[in-house]
């Protein structure tokens, strides 16, 4: 299968929570610009975003090959 976009489906997630996940969950405000950040650790995908009002971070963990 291949990749929509020659994307990644680790980029298509990222670009997914861009889209979707931009309230902030501790005050509220909502990120029309926000970016994720992904980063792996042994077998588990981070993305996290920082809340530009109240530096609040918000994280997403994958899990994969276990």
């Amino acid at each position: 299968m291949a990749a929509k976009q020659g994307r990644s489906p680790f980029e298509r997630l990222r670009k997914h929570y861009e889209k979707t996940e931009r309230r902030c969950a501790e005050c509220g405000f909502v990120d029309d610009e926000g970016e994720w950040r992904v980063t792996a650790r042994g077998g588990e995908l981070h993305f996290q975003h920082i809340c530009p009002r109240c530096d609040a971070i918000d994280t997403r963990v994958l899990r994969y090959g276990r």
